[in-house]
């Protein structure tokens, strides 16, 4: 079935997303399959059922096209509906052929040469960013997705709460390593949810691959771990992330209710 068409499992007043990031799919990384299909088995044995799932950015590892195969047979084992967006080893273009080829149910590109769309599930309007930048860690939000971007949030006559999907943390980190990249792209989007914050309710992100929770102007950002680097830990001095091998997998619940966000962590051994 369309995801428009999806129903809710717990009445009209609340809802359940789940949240994984950043699979970085690779055919020559055994391990990192491995990690994935124990994280669609976690979410399969909840008692605790998805009404949608959201996998924010960097599907594939260094914009391979040839990834995005297996790495859509691995997430069509989930038993929920799912919903995409462009990370930094992604392109916009290879996941837009992607989702035609592998995930017809999933919603179609709302402008042209971005994965840019807006789906509303019951009382939630869920609106989709598309920040590929080729070449580059950070970010891009030029004119003309701000302009798309704000026609959508307008666009709420019954002032649904709205949850944002995009791949970048868009604040400061405190980690050089993903800092230092980043650039200002994102000043246009903070300012954005200041003047929306009234019915923005959560963005959510990846490329940390950590959970990190801050807010825009009261306006809660969380990123989502990685799937697949599941040690990596950011170290606040020194350029790129540590390791540490006895971290388990990770992946975030996030149940939204009319008049509350409760954020899950859920831990796979």
């Amino acid at each position: 079935r369309h995801i428009k068409d999806i129903p809710f499992f717990y009445g009209l007043n609340s809802m359940y997303i789940f949240h994984i990031s950043d699979i970085h799919y690779s055919t020559d990384n055994p391990e990192g399959q491995a990690k994935l299909a124990k994280i669609v088995e976690s979410i399969n044995s909840q008692a605790v059922k998805p009404d949608v799932v959201v996998v924010t950015g960097d599907l594939v590892w260094k914009e391979h096209n040839e990834y995005y195969e297996p790495c859509f047979q691995a997430l069509n084992k989930l038993n929920a509906p799912y919903l995409l967006i462009t990370g930094n080893h992604d392109s916009s273009a290879g996941l837009i052929d992607a989702i035609e080829k592998y995930l017809p149910a999933h919603p179609r590109p709302e402008m042209d040469k971005y994965l840019q769309y807006a789906v509303d599930i019951d009382f939630v309007k869920i609106i989709a960013l598309d920040t590929f930048r080729p070449g580059h860690g950070g970010g891009d939000f030029n004119e003309e997705k701000e302009r798309w971007f704000i026609e959508q949030l307008e666009n709420n006559p019954d002032k649904k709460p709205v949850v944002v999907l995009l791949h970048q943390f868009t604040l400061s980190t405190g980690s050089g390593f993903f800092d230092l990249h980043s650039g200002n792209w994102f000043v246009p989007f903070n300012n954005i949810i200041k003047k929306y914050r009234s019915t923005v309710k959560l963005i959510l992100c990846g490329h940390l691959h950590n959970s990190l929770h801050s807010d825009i102007f009261g306006v809660p950002i969380v990123s989502g771990f990685s799937t697949n680097w599941a040690e990596s830990l950011l170290n606040y001095k020194k350029s790129t992330p540590e390791r540490d091998a006895s971290r388990p997998l990770a992946y975030l619940i996030h149940k939204i209710e009319e008049n509350r966000i409760t954020t899950y962590t859920v831990t796979v051994p």
